[in-house]
């Protein structure tokens, strides 16, 4: 008979999981064992919350659960922040870890934590693996993964129970999770939408979060044919050409959050297609009058966090729907104001020397890189930055953290999406505070085959907390630290790097490193005051 460690190995690569990001422990010695039989890959990282975030990248890029592994105590720890990313951002992620053999005495509290109660609030399942449930609670763990909205799950080993003969295991089951015919309600809330936007002088389409990027093509079928205005939240940039007449802005926080807020205030047919407030950091979306239009629960369903008096439909059913009736109406520009300013704030350069203008940055990097290309960031005001001004293109090709808006997330996700994509260019937009707290990650990709641009924003300081000082007349404390070299830290993970505060230059470097398909780590100075022209 098989062991639980190999039952469990062999139900992921039946489940379609080759790879698996992690750091090893005594604990998990057997399971990373079994994997290596199993075909699936353990992609060994320098800290299990970085290995999370690959992970759920990696995943949600491939349209199934990413899934990482840890040892007990500390490393189980440290999962709280892939995991609670997950939730969030909706990131299907699978987290397994050690634990201590549930025989132990009560009286052995070494690494012992209650993982289960902690882990509980922030998964959509939470079970001990034993050779006796193995077989059935792997598969339900996948499958909550991928129920809309995507999240994590939790399971636990031991070190005894992964040698135990398990029972009776069946084939893997699938971890798709069919969804509720909707189609009646589809079409009808297609009419009726279509109705009010026929009323309309100034409608005003914000896409979020919840909507699937298989999606992508009808959507834009219907927004170029009607000639829709539209926005974006963060996390779905690229589900809409970003460089098209239509685009409005990036809502949700980013820079010229003031600009595109006021767009949504002058709508009078405001639509939330997938829209979720969990990446929402004001409260318009309460106050604001809008046509919700979901085909699932927003980021905390369970708790009936679904705005009142909507019909959950099927989006796919309903873009169909809309998308077969003519245009209602004709609408000329109705935001053209708003974008025109959106615009200026980019251009509106400052005329400090021996640094760069950041707009500067995002234009000369979307100039010389390829319009497909995967796009990092981690948490900062360069976040601010790219998320409004990055002209994504293509779905999936932008992601940040932003429902929970932790630092450290761009270079892990850069590893995660190269490793998903391997064809595809990835750049990671990260500050000096952010590079600084995993640059050792550099060495990961370089050892595991995932190369990608990584350009570092330098300011000295955590700028986003320094600038919100000063907006409450706060003095700047806490918050600048002393200049890092980041050439020299490149260097010793084995990547190519150089400092420029030239936009030529640094367009130079990453198209050759994009060309030569190599890392490269660019360094570029800015002066954190300009963020405060932006936002």
């Amino acid at each position: 008979m098989s062991t639980t460690a190999a039952v469990i190995a062999r139900l992921l690569s039946g489940a379609g999981i080759d790879r698996v990001f992690g750091l090893p422990g005594g604990e998990v010695l057997v399971l990373i064992d079994e994997l290596r039989r199993a075909g699936v890959e353990f992609v060994l990282m320098r800290h299990e919350a970085n290995a999370g975030i690959a992970a759920a990248v990696y995943g949600k890029l491939r349209g199934q659960p990413g899934v990482v592994l840890s040892t007990l105590g500390p490393g189980a720890a440290n999962l709280m922040l892939p995991l609670s990313s997950a939730y969030l951002d909706q990131e299907p992620l699978l987290a397994i870890s050690a634990q201590i053999p549930e025989e132990f005495p009560a009286s052995h509290t070494h690494q012992r934590l209650p993982l289960h109660d902690v882990y509980r609030p922030v998964t959509k399942y939470v079970a001990t693996l034993t050779a006796q449930n193995v077989a059935d609670a792997v598969p339900r763990a996948l499958a909550a993964c991928m129920e809309r909205p995507y999240g994590a799950a939790y399971v636990t080993l031991s070190a005894r129970e992964a040698l135990k003969a398990a029972d009776n295991v069946p084939p893997a089951a699938s971890v798709r999770v069919p969804a509720a015919d909707r189609s009646a309600a589809s079409a009808a809330a297609a009419r009726v939408l279509a109705g009010k936007l026929s009323r309309a002088q100034r409608p005003l389409i914000v896409v979020g979060l919840g909507i699937d990027p298989a999606n992508a093509a009808p959507l834009r079928a219907w927004l170029d044919a009607w000639n829709l205005p539209v926005a974006v939240t963060p996390k779905v940039k690229g589900i809409v050409d970003e460089t098209a007449a239509n685009f409005v802005g990036v809502v949700g926080g980013m820079a010229a959050d003031d600009v595109v807020c006021g767009a949504l205030q002058a709508a009078d047919v405001l639509v939330g297609l997938g829209l979720d407030p969990v990446e929402v950091d004001k409260t318009w979306h309460a106050e604001l009058t809008i046509d919700w239009v979901l085909d699932a629960p927003n980021v905390g369903g369970a708790a009936g966090i679904v705005p009142e008096g909507v019909v959950l439909v099927d989006h796919a059913a309903f873009l169909e729907a809309i998308g077969s009736m003519p245009p209602p109406a004709a609408w000329n520009t109705p935001f053209g104001a708003f974008q025109q300013q959106r615009r200026f704030l980019l251009r509106d350069r400052s005329g400090v020397g021996g640094v760069m203008w950041p707009g500067d940055i995002v234009q000369s990097l979307a100039d010389a890189l390829p319009p497909d290309t995967i796009v990092t960031t981690d948490v900062g005001s360069h976040k601010y930055l790219f998320g409004q001004y990055w002209p994504s293109r293509h779905p999936g090709t932008f992601w940040m953290s932003n429902g929970l808006s932790g630092m450290s997330y761009g270079l892990s996700a850069a590893i995660g999406a190269r490793l998903a994509r391997p064809d595809a260019t990835v750049l990671a937009a990260v500050g000096d505070g952010g590079f600084s707290m995993n640059a050792q990650e550099l060495e990961s990709a370089e050892r595991v085959g995932a190369p990608f641009i990584t350009v570092v924003l330098e300011d000295g300081s955590y700028s986003l907390i320094k600038l919100s000082q000063e907006g409450r007349a706060l003095p700047p404390y806490g918050v600048d630290f002393g200049a890092i070299d980041i050439v020299a830290m490149a260097a010793s993970c084995g990547v190519e790097a150089l400092r420029t505060a030239k936009p030529d230059e640094l367009a130079s470097a990453a198209a050759g490193a994009a060309g030569a398909r190599r890392s490269m780590v660019i360094a570029v100075p800015v002066d954190y005051a300009d963020y405060r022209r932006m936002f």
